[in-house]
């Protein structure tokens, strides 16, 4: 629970569990468990990575995932973005060079790029960033004025999204993520 809701205590963790303190912290202390921990953490940054990069999404699950990314323990998150940046910044790199050089651009290009960029923009809503400038400043420009009338998305995103920011869906997830996390740990005690 700690890894998928960041901040939270022993004590809390416990109470919304219905596993006892001690058991909690033998665990923490036990070598298999610590090694079990690391190794879904690695697991899942890879999987919710290939899950973003090859599922669309409508800008509002945009939102509601980087909202529960926010959550997350900040090593998990950083195993989540930094790898997704890292293609995000080289895809918007590679995309703005073809443009300037006026050479084709991939629709697979456009679409990951779609997707990668209402991820980091919804993102940077919950957990702020230095890369918003890049954002701003670069990848906004591409996305409003040659990837969306490439793939004929229609209406640019901005109005909707100016909505989506007035919503908070931290505390459902947070409740989600207490009720599904306790219901699995109560299979182990």
């Amino acid at each position: 629970m700690q890894a998928y809701l960041g901040k939270a205590s022993l004590s809390w963790i416990a109470d919304h569990s219905c596993i006892s303190l001690e058991l909690l912290r033998q665990w923490r202390q036990e070598p298999r468990f610590l090694l079990v921990m690391d190794w879904s953490k690695s697991i899942f940054s890879k999987v919710f990575q290939e899950n973003l990069a090859l599922n669309d999404y409508a800008l509002e699950q945009y939102h509601y995932i980087a909202a529960e990314i926010s959550l997350l323990e900040e090593s998990l998150r950083i195993a989540v973005r930094v790898p997704l940046y890292q293609r995000f910044k080289k895809l918007g790199r590679c995309l703005i060079s073809r443009r300037q050089n006026n050479l084709p651009l991939s629709k697979y290009d456009l679409r990951l790029f779609r997707r990668l960029f209402l991820f980091f923009l919804t993102l940077e809503q919950h957990w702020p960033s230095s890369a918003r400038k890049r954002i701003n400043e670069d990848f906004l420009p591409l996305a409003r004025d040659v990837v969306w009338p490439l793939l004929k998305e229609g209406q640019w995103v901005e109005s909707e999204l100016e909505s989506l920011q007035q919503t908070d869906p931290l505390p459902q997830i947070r409740h989600e993520l207490e009720n599904k996390l306790s219901e699995t740990l109560k299979r182990f005690v």
